[in-house]
């Protein structure tokens, strides 16, 4: 099994820019784990307070987005208004297979694989 985490530059940055989110809420974000096995693609995002509505996942041209928006505008809220995630899939992805989950403040999105398709064929020379 092979874990990669990663790190959001463009969060980071725009945090650090405005200084206006507190360091619980900016760790939170940014943190996204992949998680690669022979069957499937697993991504995790760390999302506290949110539920499964108010996240929106879509694919288009292979490209998995993971959008949350938040339209409620509070000055005195330290919370993130709104942030997006995308994701190009790999070849080998079961598009029309990918389900997700969000449990404890963690959004799960499994991304089954595929066996490649081989092009290659022998020619029988006469």
């Amino acid at each position: 099994m092979n874990l990669r985490l990663f790190r959001d530059p463009f969060i980071t940055d725009m945090i650090d820019l405005f200084n206006e989110t507190p360091s619980f809420i900016e760790r939170s974000i940014k943190r996204t784990n992949v998680i690669t096995n022979d069957t499937d693609y697993r991504v995790q995002i760390a999302v506290p307070g949110l539920s499964k509505e108010d996240i929106k996942i879509t694919i288009k041209d292979s490209v998995l987005n993971i959008v949350y928006e938040n339209e409620k505008e509070d000055e005195n809220s330290y919370f993130t208004t709104s942030f997006k995630k995308a994701y190009t899939l790999p070849d080998d992805t079961d598009e029309k297979n990918i389900t997700g989950k969000s449990e404890n403040g963690i959004l799960e999105i499994i991304i089954p694989r595929i066996k490649k398709k081989t092009n290659e064929r022998i020619i029988e020379i006469k």
